[in-house]
Protein backbone atom coordinates (compact mmCIF):
# COMPACT_ATOMS: atom_id res chain seq x y z
CA UNK A 1 0.00 0.00 0.00
CA UNK A 2 2.58 2.77 0.75
CA UNK A 3 4.55 1.77 -1.96
CA UNK A 4 1.65 2.39 -4.78
CA UNK A 5 0.47 5.62 -2.62
CA UNK A 6 4.50 6.86 -3.59
CA UNK A 7 3.67 6.21 -6.88
CA UNK A 8 0.93 8.00 -7.09
CA UNK A 9 2.25 11.15 -5.36
CA UNK A 10 4.95 11.91 -7.93
CA UNK A 11 2.81 11.37 -10.47
CA UNK A 12 0.72 13.88 -9.54
CA UNK A 13 3.71 16.25 -8.31
CA UNK A 14 4.12 15.70 -12.19
CA UNK A 15 0.85 16.79 -13.58
CA UNK A 16 1.12 19.52 -11.97
CA UNK A 17 4.68 20.38 -12.59
CA UNK A 18 3.93 20.00 -15.89
CA UNK A 19 1.01 22.47 -15.89
CA UNK A 20 2.98 24.88 -14.30
CA UNK A 21 5.96 24.76 -16.70
CA UNK A 22 3.19 25.12 -19.49
CA UNK A 23 1.48 28.38 -18.21
CA UNK A 24 4.77 30.36 -17.39
CA UNK A 25 6.13 29.12 -21.14
CA UNK A 26 3.04 30.44 -22.72
CA UNK A 27 3.21 33.28 -20.73
CA UNK A 28 6.83 34.19 -21.14
CA UNK A 29 6.42 34.27 -25.07
CA UNK A 30 2.32 34.97 -25.24
CA UNK A 31 3.46 38.43 -27.76
CA UNK A 32 5.76 36.39 -29.86
CA UNK A 33 4.70 36.27 -33.25
CA UNK A 34 5.50 33.04 -35.75
CA UNK A 35 8.31 32.65 -37.81
CA UNK A 36 7.60 34.76 -41.20
CA UNK A 37 8.88 34.42 -45.15
CA UNK A 38 11.50 38.01 -45.81
CA UNK A 39 8.43 38.44 -48.25
CA UNK A 40 5.85 38.59 -45.42
CA UNK A 41 8.40 40.15 -42.98
CA UNK A 42 7.13 43.54 -44.00
CA UNK A 43 3.75 43.19 -43.77
CA UNK A 44 2.61 43.96 -40.11
CA UNK A 45 2.23 41.02 -37.90
CA UNK A 46 -0.64 41.28 -35.19
CA UNK A 47 0.82 40.83 -31.52
CA UNK A 48 -1.55 38.47 -30.34
CA UNK A 49 -0.73 36.07 -33.05
CA UNK A 50 1.24 33.00 -31.61
CA UNK A 51 2.87 29.67 -33.26
CA UNK A 52 0.64 26.94 -33.76
CA UNK A 53 1.95 23.79 -31.65
CA UNK A 54 1.45 19.79 -32.70
CA UNK A 55 -0.81 18.39 -30.72
CA UNK A 56 -2.73 15.22 -30.81
CA UNK A 57 -5.30 13.23 -28.12
CA UNK A 58 -5.75 9.30 -29.26
CA UNK A 59 -7.47 6.49 -28.00
CA UNK A 60 -7.63 2.98 -28.84
CA UNK A 61 -6.73 -1.02 -27.25
CA UNK A 62 -3.49 -2.51 -25.85
CA UNK A 63 -3.48 -6.13 -26.03
CA UNK A 64 -0.26 -7.66 -24.73
CA UNK A 65 0.75 -11.02 -23.46
CA UNK A 66 1.22 -11.51 -19.95
CA UNK A 67 4.90 -13.60 -19.66
CA UNK A 68 4.09 -15.41 -16.02
CA UNK A 69 2.65 -18.15 -14.74
CA UNK A 70 -0.57 -18.06 -14.67
CA UNK A 71 -4.38 -19.21 -16.15
CA UNK A 72 -4.50 -15.79 -18.25
CA UNK A 73 -1.91 -15.60 -20.79
CA UNK A 74 -3.11 -12.09 -22.24
CA UNK A 75 -4.50 -8.88 -20.80
CA UNK A 76 -6.16 -5.81 -22.82
CA UNK A 77 -6.26 -2.21 -21.74
CA UNK A 78 -8.33 0.81 -23.31
CA UNK A 79 -5.52 3.59 -23.00
CA UNK A 80 -5.52 7.42 -23.79
CA UNK A 81 -2.46 9.39 -25.20
CA UNK A 82 -1.72 12.69 -26.05
CA UNK A 83 0.66 14.67 -27.65
CA UNK A 84 1.73 18.06 -27.40
CA UNK A 85 5.27 19.42 -28.89
CA UNK A 86 6.12 22.24 -27.35
CA UNK A 87 8.88 24.57 -27.36
CA UNK A 88 9.97 23.01 -23.19
CA UNK A 89 6.97 20.92 -22.67
CA UNK A 90 6.67 18.09 -24.82
CA UNK A 91 3.85 15.04 -24.17
CA UNK A 92 4.58 11.64 -26.59
CA UNK A 93 1.53 9.42 -25.55
CA UNK A 94 2.68 7.33 -22.42
CA UNK A 95 6.01 9.77 -22.33
CA UNK A 96 6.19 13.32 -21.43
CA UNK A 97 8.79 15.50 -20.74
CA UNK A 98 10.81 19.08 -20.20
CA UNK A 99 13.83 19.94 -22.72
CA UNK A 100 16.58 20.83 -20.44
CA UNK A 101 19.17 21.82 -23.08
CA UNK A 102 19.21 21.85 -26.77
CA UNK A 103 21.90 22.02 -29.75
CA UNK A 104 21.56 21.74 -33.62
CA UNK A 105 21.27 18.06 -33.09
CA UNK A 106 21.35 16.78 -29.51
CA UNK A 107 18.74 17.06 -26.65
CA UNK A 108 18.92 17.20 -23.20
CA UNK A 109 15.59 15.98 -21.62
CA UNK A 110 13.92 15.42 -18.17
CA UNK A 111 11.25 12.72 -18.95
CA UNK A 112 8.48 10.59 -17.22
CA UNK A 113 7.94 7.47 -19.30
CA UNK A 114 4.11 5.26 -18.19
CA UNK A 115 5.38 1.45 -17.72
CA UNK A 116 2.59 -1.35 -18.32
CA UNK A 117 3.35 -4.52 -15.89
CA UNK A 118 1.01 -7.24 -17.88
CA UNK A 119 -0.20 -9.26 -15.23
CA UNK A 120 -3.86 -10.68 -15.35
CA UNK A 121 -6.84 -8.75 -15.10
CA UNK A 122 -8.46 -10.32 -12.26
CA UNK A 123 -5.30 -9.17 -10.24
CA UNK A 124 -4.90 -5.65 -11.47
CA UNK A 125 -7.34 -3.51 -9.10
CA UNK A 126 -5.53 -4.93 -6.05
CA UNK A 127 -2.22 -5.10 -6.91
CA UNK A 128 -1.31 -1.97 -9.21
CA UNK A 129 2.33 -3.27 -10.70
CA UNK A 130 2.14 -0.49 -13.25
CA UNK A 131 5.16 1.77 -12.70
CA UNK A 132 6.06 5.65 -13.59
CA UNK A 133 9.79 5.76 -14.91
CA UNK A 134 12.02 9.24 -14.47
CA UNK A 135 15.31 10.26 -15.35
CA UNK A 136 17.37 11.68 -17.91
CA UNK A 137 17.12 11.20 -21.51
CA UNK A 138 19.70 12.22 -24.03
CA UNK A 139 19.25 12.26 -27.58
CA UNK A 140 21.13 12.10 -30.81
CA UNK A 141 20.26 12.72 -34.28
CA UNK A 142 22.40 10.84 -36.52
CA UNK A 143 21.28 11.76 -39.72
CA UNK A 144 18.05 13.92 -41.11
CA UNK A 145 16.11 10.83 -40.07
CA UNK A 146 17.59 8.67 -37.80
CA UNK A 147 18.13 9.30 -33.73
CA UNK A 148 19.75 7.36 -31.05
CA UNK A 149 18.38 7.91 -27.71
CA UNK A 150 20.04 6.79 -24.04
CA UNK A 151 17.85 7.04 -21.04
CA UNK A 152 19.11 6.23 -17.49
CA UNK A 153 15.68 6.13 -15.76
CA UNK A 154 14.04 4.88 -12.38
CA UNK A 155 10.79 4.04 -10.97
CA UNK A 156 9.85 5.66 -7.41
CA UNK A 157 11.19 3.02 -5.19
CA UNK A 158 14.49 3.24 -6.48
CA UNK A 159 14.62 0.34 -10.05
CA UNK A 160 16.42 1.35 -12.06
CA UNK A 161 16.77 0.66 -15.61
CA UNK A 162 19.33 2.16 -18.72
CA UNK A 163 18.42 2.08 -21.93
CA UNK A 164 19.79 2.91 -25.89
CA UNK A 165 17.53 3.10 -28.40
CA UNK A 166 18.15 3.14 -31.74
CA UNK A 167 14.95 4.85 -34.05
CA UNK A 168 14.01 6.04 -37.89
CA UNK A 169 11.26 7.47 -39.56
CA UNK A 170 9.76 6.58 -43.13
CA UNK A 171 6.81 8.59 -44.31
CA UNK A 172 4.90 8.11 -47.76
CA UNK A 173 2.14 9.95 -48.52
CA UNK A 174 -0.56 9.52 -45.93
CA UNK A 175 1.58 6.87 -44.12
CA UNK A 176 4.47 7.40 -41.50
CA UNK A 177 6.47 4.16 -39.71
CA UNK A 178 9.17 4.87 -36.95
CA UNK A 179 11.02 1.41 -36.58
CA UNK A 180 12.53 0.98 -33.33
CA UNK A 181 15.44 -1.15 -31.66
CA UNK A 182 16.01 -1.02 -28.07
CA UNK A 183 18.49 -2.65 -25.39
CA UNK A 184 17.41 -2.37 -22.31
CA UNK A 185 20.08 -2.85 -19.15
CA UNK A 186 18.41 -3.80 -15.61
CA UNK A 187 19.80 -4.05 -12.10
CA UNK A 188 19.28 -6.65 -9.63
CA UNK A 189 16.60 -4.81 -7.98
CA UNK A 190 14.59 -4.02 -11.04
CA UNK A 191 14.73 -7.78 -12.12
CA UNK A 192 14.12 -8.75 -8.55
CA UNK A 193 10.82 -6.18 -8.03
CA UNK A 194 9.03 -6.95 -11.76
CA UNK A 195 10.42 -10.34 -12.69
CA UNK A 196 10.89 -12.19 -9.37
CA UNK A 197 7.59 -10.38 -8.03
CA UNK A 198 9.60 -9.35 -4.96
CA UNK A 199 10.01 -12.80 -3.53
CA UNK A 200 13.09 -14.43 -5.71
CA UNK A 201 16.46 -12.63 -6.44
CA UNK A 202 16.92 -12.33 -9.78
CA UNK A 203 20.12 -11.07 -11.26
CA UNK A 204 20.70 -7.99 -13.57
CA UNK A 205 20.41 -8.66 -17.42
CA UNK A 206 19.81 -6.77 -20.59
CA UNK A 207 16.92 -7.50 -23.28
CA UNK A 208 16.18 -6.80 -26.45
CA UNK A 209 12.93 -4.99 -27.85
CA UNK A 210 11.80 -4.25 -31.55
CA UNK A 211 9.14 -1.93 -32.14
CA UNK A 212 7.16 -0.81 -35.16
CA UNK A 213 4.82 2.77 -34.86
CA UNK A 214 2.34 3.97 -37.50
CA UNK A 215 0.26 6.44 -38.15
CA UNK A 216 -2.08 6.64 -41.27
CA UNK A 217 -3.92 9.73 -42.27
CA UNK A 218 -7.77 9.33 -42.93
CA UNK A 219 -9.39 12.71 -43.11
CA UNK A 220 -8.77 16.01 -41.80
CA UNK A 221 -7.54 16.01 -38.28
CA UNK A 222 -8.57 12.04 -38.14
CA UNK A 223 -5.72 9.29 -38.21
CA UNK A 224 -5.30 6.25 -37.54
CA UNK A 225 -2.37 5.28 -35.38
CA UNK A 226 -0.68 1.61 -34.07
CA UNK A 227 1.89 0.04 -33.22
CA UNK A 228 3.48 -3.67 -32.79
CA UNK A 229 6.59 -4.54 -30.35
CA UNK A 230 8.56 -7.83 -29.58
CA UNK A 231 10.82 -8.08 -26.27
CA UNK A 232 13.24 -11.42 -25.39
CA UNK A 233 14.05 -11.28 -22.08
CA UNK A 234 17.38 -11.13 -20.74
CA UNK A 235 18.27 -14.99 -19.16
CA UNK A 236 18.01 -14.17 -15.26
CA UNK A 237 14.35 -12.66 -15.81
CA UNK A 238 13.12 -15.56 -17.97
CA UNK A 239 14.90 -18.13 -15.69
CA UNK A 240 12.28 -16.71 -12.58
CA UNK A 241 10.49 -19.16 -11.16
CA UNK A 242 7.34 -16.84 -11.88
CA UNK A 243 8.14 -16.78 -15.51
CA UNK A 244 7.34 -18.89 -18.36
CA UNK A 245 7.36 -16.70 -21.21
CA UNK A 246 10.96 -16.24 -23.24
CA UNK A 247 9.27 -13.43 -25.33
CA UNK A 248 6.80 -10.63 -24.51
CA UNK A 249 4.28 -8.73 -27.11
CA UNK A 250 2.28 -6.02 -27.62
CA UNK A 251 0.37 -4.60 -29.84
CA UNK A 252 -1.57 -1.50 -29.96
CA UNK A 253 -4.59 0.01 -32.36
CA UNK A 254 -6.61 2.88 -31.79
CA UNK A 255 -7.71 6.17 -33.85
CA UNK A 256 -6.49 10.09 -32.85
CA UNK A 257 -7.23 13.45 -33.85
CA UNK A 258 -3.87 15.74 -35.02
CA UNK A 259 -2.74 19.20 -35.66
CA UNK A 260 -0.43 19.63 -38.45
CA UNK A 261 -0.70 17.09 -41.10
CA UNK A 262 2.57 15.85 -40.62
CA UNK A 263 2.29 13.27 -43.79
CA UNK A 264 1.02 14.69 -47.35
CA UNK A 265 -1.85 13.12 -48.01
CA UNK A 266 -5.95 14.01 -49.44
CA UNK A 267 -7.92 16.24 -47.41
CA UNK A 268 -5.16 17.19 -44.84
CA UNK A 269 -6.17 20.55 -43.10
CA UNK A 270 -3.61 23.20 -43.93
CA UNK A 271 -1.01 23.72 -41.28
CA UNK A 272 -1.92 27.12 -39.64
CA UNK A 273 1.63 29.75 -39.11
CA UNK A 274 -0.16 31.21 -36.40
CA UNK A 275 -3.12 31.66 -33.98
CA UNK A 276 -5.06 34.52 -33.04
CA UNK A 277 -7.16 32.73 -30.15
CA UNK A 278 -5.64 33.74 -26.72
CA UNK A 279 -5.22 31.60 -23.56
CA UNK A 280 -7.49 31.91 -20.95
CA UNK A 281 -8.03 31.47 -16.98
CA UNK A 282 -11.26 29.46 -15.43
CA UNK A 283 -11.91 30.07 -12.01
CA UNK A 284 -14.26 27.47 -10.79
CA UNK A 285 -16.46 26.80 -7.70
CA UNK A 286 -18.12 23.09 -7.68
CA UNK A 287 -20.48 21.05 -5.78
CA UNK A 288 -20.43 17.25 -5.38
CA UNK A 289 -23.27 14.81 -6.15
CA UNK A 290 -24.27 11.31 -6.22
CA UNK A 291 -25.75 11.51 -9.71
CA UNK A 292 -24.45 9.63 -12.97
CA UNK A 293 -23.05 11.76 -15.41
CA UNK A 294 -25.67 11.35 -17.37
CA UNK A 295 -27.82 12.46 -14.84
CA UNK A 296 -25.78 15.60 -14.14
CA UNK A 297 -26.03 16.01 -18.18
CA UNK A 298 -29.82 15.97 -18.27
CA UNK A 299 -30.72 17.77 -15.15
CA UNK A 300 -31.27 15.33 -13.18
CA UNK A 301 -28.97 16.21 -9.90
CA UNK A 302 -29.83 14.87 -6.73
CA UNK A 303 -29.21 17.10 -3.94
CA UNK A 304 -26.40 15.23 -2.06
CA UNK A 305 -24.18 16.76 0.42
CA UNK A 306 -23.42 20.31 -0.12
CA UNK A 307 -20.58 20.44 2.24
CA UNK A 308 -18.69 18.41 -0.57
CA UNK A 309 -17.19 21.34 -2.32
CA UNK A 310 -14.02 22.09 -4.71
CA UNK A 311 -12.43 25.38 -5.93
CA UNK A 312 -10.74 24.76 -9.48
CA UNK A 313 -8.34 26.83 -11.63
CA UNK A 314 -7.51 25.74 -14.86
CA UNK A 315 -4.96 27.41 -17.54
CA UNK A 316 -6.34 26.91 -21.50
CA UNK A 317 -3.26 27.21 -23.70
CA UNK A 318 -4.01 27.73 -27.55
CA UNK A 319 -3.60 24.90 -30.05
CA UNK A 320 -5.90 25.26 -32.76
CA UNK A 321 -8.60 27.87 -34.18
CA UNK A 322 -10.53 24.86 -36.51
CA UNK A 323 -10.49 20.84 -35.94
CA UNK A 324 -12.14 18.79 -38.75
CA UNK A 325 -13.06 21.78 -40.87
CA UNK A 326 -15.43 23.47 -38.11
CA UNK A 327 -15.07 26.32 -35.76
CA UNK A 328 -14.06 24.31 -32.65
CA UNK A 329 -11.14 26.10 -30.57
CA UNK A 330 -8.49 23.59 -29.23
CA UNK A 331 -6.96 24.50 -25.79
CA UNK A 332 -4.25 21.81 -23.61
CA UNK A 333 -5.80 23.25 -20.40
CA UNK A 334 -3.50 22.12 -16.99
CA UNK A 335 -5.66 22.76 -13.95
CA UNK A 336 -5.35 22.08 -9.80
CA UNK A 337 -8.68 21.58 -7.78
CA UNK A 338 -8.58 22.08 -4.08
CA UNK A 339 -11.44 20.04 -2.49
CA UNK A 340 -12.27 20.72 1.23
CA UNK A 341 -11.91 19.20 4.41
CA UNK A 342 -15.78 18.21 5.84
CA UNK A 343 -17.08 15.98 8.04
CA UNK A 344 -17.38 13.32 5.65
CA UNK A 345 -13.68 13.63 3.83
CA UNK A 346 -10.20 15.22 4.30
CA UNK A 347 -8.83 17.67 2.38
CA UNK A 348 -7.27 17.14 -0.89
CA UNK A 349 -5.57 18.35 -3.53
CA UNK A 350 -6.32 17.02 -7.32
CA UNK A 351 -4.33 17.86 -10.51
CA UNK A 352 -5.82 17.31 -13.98
CA UNK A 353 -4.17 17.79 -17.81
CA UNK A 354 -6.62 17.66 -20.39
CA UNK A 355 -7.39 18.74 -24.22
CA UNK A 356 -10.63 20.93 -24.41
CA UNK A 357 -12.60 21.75 -27.08
CA UNK A 358 -14.92 24.44 -27.50
CA UNK A 359 -17.87 25.06 -30.45
CA UNK A 360 -19.48 28.80 -30.37
CA UNK A 361 -23.38 29.19 -31.55
CA UNK A 362 -23.21 31.93 -34.09
CA UNK A 363 -26.08 33.58 -31.89
CA UNK A 364 -26.55 37.53 -30.56
CA UNK A 365 -25.34 36.64 -27.55
CA UNK A 366 -22.77 33.77 -27.96
CA UNK A 367 -23.14 30.59 -26.33
CA UNK A 368 -20.48 28.06 -26.29
CA UNK A 369 -20.16 24.34 -25.29
CA UNK A 370 -16.93 22.55 -24.32
CA UNK A 371 -15.82 18.89 -24.07
CA UNK A 372 -12.54 18.21 -22.64
CA UNK A 373 -10.46 14.48 -22.27
CA UNK A 374 -7.81 14.41 -20.02
CA UNK A 375 -6.46 12.68 -16.98
CA UNK A 376 -6.80 13.11 -13.30
CA UNK A 377 -4.73 12.84 -9.86
CA UNK A 378 -5.65 13.11 -6.49
CA UNK A 379 -3.88 12.73 -3.52
CA UNK A 380 -6.52 11.92 -1.25
CA UNK A 381 -10.00 10.29 -2.34
CA UNK A 382 -12.93 12.23 -1.96
CA UNK A 383 -16.39 11.17 -0.06
CA UNK A 384 -19.11 10.03 -3.10
CA UNK A 385 -15.98 8.73 -5.07
CA UNK A 386 -14.73 6.83 -2.19
CA UNK A 387 -18.50 5.47 -1.06
CA UNK A 388 -19.28 4.52 -4.90
CA UNK A 389 -16.29 2.22 -5.28
CA UNK A 390 -16.38 0.59 -1.76
CA UNK A 391 -19.87 0.09 -2.63
CA UNK A 392 -18.81 -2.11 -5.64
CA UNK A 393 -15.81 -3.93 -4.42
CA UNK A 394 -12.90 -1.82 -5.64
CA UNK A 395 -9.80 -0.50 -4.17
CA UNK A 396 -10.17 2.84 -5.11
CA UNK A 397 -7.11 5.10 -7.90
CA UNK A 398 -5.73 8.20 -7.50
CA UNK A 399 -5.50 8.09 -11.18
CA UNK A 400 -8.67 8.18 -12.87
CA UNK A 401 -9.91 9.49 -16.55
CA UNK A 402 -11.22 13.39 -16.62
CA UNK A 403 -13.76 14.36 -18.59
CA UNK A 404 -15.37 17.61 -18.10
CA UNK A 405 -18.50 19.74 -20.00
CA UNK A 406 -19.31 22.94 -20.03
CA UNK A 407 -21.88 25.74 -21.19
CA UNK A 408 -20.86 29.18 -20.92
CA UNK A 409 -22.89 32.61 -22.15
CA UNK A 410 -20.51 35.44 -22.92
CA UNK A 411 -20.77 38.28 -20.97
CA UNK A 412 -19.41 41.19 -23.02
CA UNK A 413 -22.45 40.45 -25.49
CA UNK A 414 -24.82 40.29 -22.50
CA UNK A 415 -23.87 43.65 -21.03
CA UNK A 416 -22.67 45.11 -24.63
CA UNK A 417 -19.50 46.35 -23.21
CA UNK A 418 -16.31 45.12 -25.72
CA UNK A 419 -14.06 45.49 -22.39
CA UNK A 420 -15.87 42.48 -21.64
CA UNK A 421 -15.99 40.52 -25.01
CA UNK A 422 -13.10 37.69 -23.73
CA UNK A 423 -15.30 36.83 -20.49
CA UNK A 424 -17.34 34.02 -20.32
CA UNK A 425 -20.02 32.55 -17.05
CA UNK A 426 -21.16 29.31 -17.54
CA UNK A 427 -21.88 25.76 -15.99
CA UNK A 428 -19.66 22.31 -16.10
CA UNK A 429 -19.56 18.85 -14.70
CA UNK A 430 -15.74 17.85 -13.35
CA UNK A 431 -15.56 14.08 -14.05
CA UNK A 432 -13.00 11.11 -12.66
CA UNK A 433 -13.93 7.57 -14.10
CA UNK A 434 -11.78 4.29 -14.86
CA UNK A 435 -13.42 3.79 -18.05
CA UNK A 436 -16.07 1.01 -17.06
CA UNK A 437 -13.06 -1.13 -15.91
CA UNK A 438 -10.99 -1.41 -19.37
CA UNK A 439 -8.09 -0.03 -18.24
CA UNK A 440 -5.13 -1.08 -15.75
CA UNK A 441 -3.91 2.76 -15.95
CA UNK A 442 -6.89 3.54 -13.99
CA UNK A 443 -6.83 0.90 -11.18
CA UNK A 444 -9.30 -1.18 -13.39
CA UNK A 445 -12.31 0.14 -11.91
CA UNK A 446 -16.23 1.24 -12.96
CA UNK A 447 -17.27 4.43 -11.36
CA UNK A 448 -15.45 7.69 -10.02
CA UNK A 449 -17.42 11.29 -8.77
CA UNK A 450 -19.53 13.87 -10.25
CA UNK A 451 -19.28 17.67 -9.15
CA UNK A 452 -21.40 20.44 -10.91
CA UNK A 453 -19.74 23.55 -11.02
CA UNK A 454 -20.24 27.65 -12.33
CA UNK A 455 -17.48 29.22 -13.29
CA UNK A 456 -15.82 32.44 -14.55
CA UNK A 457 -13.57 32.09 -17.67
CA UNK A 458 -11.34 35.31 -19.10
CA UNK A 459 -8.25 35.61 -21.09
CA UNK A 460 -5.88 38.60 -19.84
Amino acid sequence: MEKNSGKTRRLGGLLGCAGLALSATAASGAGEPAETSPAAAAVPVVETTRPAREWGVAMGLRYADVPFVADDETVADIVPLFFYEGERIFLRGLEGGIRLWSEEKVDLNFIARYRFFDIPKEYQNELRSDALDMGAQLSFQLRPDWWLDTEILSDVDGHVQGIARLRTRIEWPGWRFQPELELRAKTSSFNSNYYGMDEFDVDAGIDMRVRLKMRRHLYSNLYLIGSVEASMLDHPARSSPVVDERFEWEAFLGVGFFSLPEMSGNNAPASASALSIRPYWRLAQGFGTDATIGEAMTGKVAEGDKTIMMTSLFYGHPLAEEFMGLPVEVYLTPGIVHHYASSAQDAATEYVLAVKFYYTFPLPWRIRFGFAEGMSYTDSITYYEETSLHRKGYRTSNLLNYLDFSLDLNIGDVVRKKALKDWWLGVGIHHRSGIFETSSMFGRIKGGSNFTNIYIQWSP
